[in-house]
């Protein structure tokens, strides 16, 4: 088929997470000579212009969300909240309609963005969660949350998984717990690194730690007051990245420098020269040290069950150290993560690739008939 498409991709914007293995695709689509329009919000839209200045970027706000201070109220907030999650998935899958005209999309590749769907046009959901952990461990709930998930994803044409099929996988019970549909495909690993190669053991480094910074308020301010008081103590050259591609500017304290954004190539760059990387649990974070081959210290954001979840599982398998927000010390950390071996094994595929020339592939014969 040599029909040239228009492909929407549109990344979450709770984090930089879902935007950085949004890179993967979009280079994907790009390798299969298609059209890429991206649209986000403006932290998520200034980390993909930076990459692939040359692409089409619209403004399209997903809704923000800001964590309650006391981890001990995130069900009673979330259950308040719920109906204006719902109510602005509809309002943005309403929104959607005007891009899809004015841009003549012919796919929509949404990222955890639950109101990215059309009758009209082919929709594809990415998801490293089909099963969501609740805050309250409650059968009831648990079934609940699956029910909306399984109704909301299914309204697309076709979810894929950043995850492997196989026993060995890394989302473990959030994608793997059981059957969820037949729309469901596992695409392997997703990371902005994927093309990049490995790089043997350094004996001299950059940082002897890097510390890199994302989640939503109030926790993200939390976590960075947390390590700078903490990299302090170890007197050593030590480096944050607080995830900001939106604020321009970097300052030193001490032993320590502070530096908002980095592009794909300069984070390739800094994590491979440095000693130890500290980081919250995130999918997409974990997915980028699994590709690299690299040691992490594993702090998830309190109260989110995904990455608390995440966190424990690599614990458990030895592959990445992992501790509280509250527990967290570094030098303790660093003790204790000499145990752990990021020894995940994977195979790089076509996998994503080829899965989106069939998508591709089945649109235009749509198209042409």
């Amino acid at each position: 088929m040599n029909n040239k498409l228009n492909i929407l991709v549109c990344p979450l914007n709770w984090g930089l997470g879902h935007a950085s293995r949004d890179i993967q695709i979009i280079q994907s689509i790009l390798k299969l000579k298609h059209n890429v329009i991206i649209a986000g919000s403006k932290n998520t839209n200034i980390l993909l212009k930076n990459e692939f200045p040359n692409a089409e970027i619209l403004l399209f706000d997903g809704f923000k969300i800001k964590y309650p201070k006391n981890k001990n109220y995130f069900l009673i907030y979330f259950l308040l909240r719920f109906p204006y999650f719902i109510y602005k998935i509809y309002e943005e899958h309403f929104k959607l309609k005007s891009i899809i005209k004015n841009k003549n999309i012919d796919v929509i590749i949404s990222d955890n963005r639950y109101g990215l769907w059309s009758k009209k046009k082919y929709s594809v959901f990415i998801t490293h969660q089909l099963f969501i952990k609740p805050p309250l461990k409650s059968k009831i709930v648990h079934n609940i949350l699956l029910k909306i998930n399984k109704f909301l994803i299914n309204k697309f044409d076709k979810c894929l998984v950043p995850d492997f099929s196989t026993e060995t996988n890394m989302s473990g019970e959030l994608s793997h717990k059981k059957y969820f549909s037949s729309k469901v495909e596992f695409i392997g690993l997703l990371s902005k690194f994927y093309d990049y190669n490995i790089v043997d053991k350094h004996s001299v480094f950059d940082y002897e730690i890097t510390a890199i910074i994302s989640g939503p308020e109030p926790y993200r301010t939390q976590f960075e007051e947390i390590l700078i008081s903490q990299l302090k103590k170890t007197n050593s050259k030590c480096l944050i990245i607080t995830g900001k591609p939106e604020v321009d500017k970097e300052k030193n304290i001490g032993n320590i420098r502070i530096i908002n954004h980095l592009s794909t190539n300069n984070m390739y760059n800094v994590i491979n020269k440095s000693k130890y990387i500290v980081s919250r649990s995130g999918y997409s974070s974990i997915m980028d040290y699994i590709c690299l081959k690299k040691k992490a210290i594993l702090i998830p954001t309190p109260g989110q069950t995904e990455q608390e979840y995440l966190a424990d599982y690599f614990n458990k398998k030895n592959i990445f150290f992992s501790t509280t927000q509250n527990d967290f010390d570094i030098l303790t950390s660093i003790n204790r993560s000499e145990k752990y071996s990021n020894n995940f094994s994977f195979e790089k595929t076509d996998l994503l690739k080829n899965t989106l020339e069939v998508i591709f592939n089945e649109v235009s014969r749509q198209l042409n008939v």
